[in-house]
């Protein structure tokens, strides 16, 4: 592949439900975006970061099964469950054996699964912005490590971020807050809806939403990655993600935006909703330029975080007076 001379911006996603393949909210008109932007930027092909497919030791796992099967879905309509079903993935074992050589030359355990399957936290994405397979660009997916150190998810970014410049799109697909323990599961279960709010955004979320955006929007080059590694220490990061390998895939993607040739790009606020009360789904893109006119908002400026900061207070007063009138 001819390397290009202006790299790609890196993407994170969050999947969400599986009623994200059906109902239309800021994330997915994110994953359109995304759509627009592969389209606009003639991209030759995609490397995923799974959430769901973990490896132990210090292994990484990059699938290079040419026809991979899917993992179950459920809570969605039947006509949507045909289009999971159907769907002819462009699985490139090249690229996945490109990927695995860069990684092994920058000294991670990497090898090549011919037998992994592909799980719907790409799927989900995927039919936002290619549900048409016949469009869609040659793709790869690793797993993340199962030690779950942030660091070693970094370098996996940075040993790939050459791709950026020969049109290869990174992204990692997990969640911003990502607590099963605690959903509303009769919202999806009973309902089929996970979208419409029971209760108030509890105020611990909130504080820790705050300091993701910022951690994302407010630093650049060497910068982000340091403080993207620093928020699992965030005294929150436990209660949003007591297993944090939804957020380790926004740590890959940053990654190829880490180094100093960097800093002079931007990132941006993709938008978010939130599910079944407690998970949210953020979604953040890295390395902008600063001309970007497809992600970066006139209205998004410094003081978009400081109007986030202000929420927790309403927040906060909401909840009271929801506890007052019970």
């Amino acid at each position: 592949m001819a390397a290009e001379s202006k790299p790609l911006a890196t993407f994170f996603v969050s999947h969400g439900s599986p009623r994200t393949l059906v109902d239309e909210t800021p994330t997915t008109d994110f994953y359109k975006k995304i759509g627009e932007y592969a389209r606009r930027e003639n991209i030759q092909g995609i490397v995923w970061m799974s959430a769901h497919w973990e490896t132990p030791y210090d292994t990484i796992e990059i699938s290079s099964n040419p026809n991979p099967d899917k993992d179950f879905v459920a809570f969605v309509p039947e006509h949507i469950l045909e289009w999971y079903r159907t769907y002819k993935i462009n699985s490139s074992p090249a690229l996945a054996s490109r990927c695995c050589d860069m990684l092994r030359e920058n000294g991670v355990n990497a090898s090549l699964s011919p037998t992994a399957i592909w799980h719907q936290d790409v799927m989900i994405p995927i039919r936002w912005l290619y549900p048409d397979p016949s469009t869609c660009p040659p793709m790869s997916v690793m797993s993340v490590n199962g030690r779950f150190d942030p660091h070693f998810h970094l370098k996996i970014g940075q040993a790939l971020r050459s791709l950026r410049k020969e049109r290869i799109l990174l992204i990692g697909t997990g969640g911003g807050i990502h607590n099963l323990y605690n959903l509303s599961w009769h919202h999806i279960i009973y309902y089929r809806d996970t979208t419409f709010r029971t209760k108030p955004i509890e105020k611990y979320a909130a504080e820790f939403a705050v300091s993701m955006r910022e951690s994302c929007v407010r630093n650049s080059g060497p910068r982000l990655g340091n403080a993207l590694c620093r928020l699992l220490k965030h005294p929150h990061f436990l209660k949003c993600n007591p297993t944090p390998e939804h957020f380790l895939p926004m740590i890959y993607a940053a990654g190829g935006c880490t180094s100093y040739e960097d800093e002079e790009s931007v990132n941006a606020f993709g938008g978010e909703n939130w599910e079944m009360n407690t998970q949210l789904n953020s979604n953040f893109v890295f390395g902008l330029p600063k001309d970007d006119t497809l992600f970066l908002s006139a209205n998004e400026d410094e003081t978009s975080a400081i109007d986030l900061r202000s929420n927790i207070s309403s927040v906060s007063s909401t909840a009271t007076a929801v506890e007052a009138a019970a």
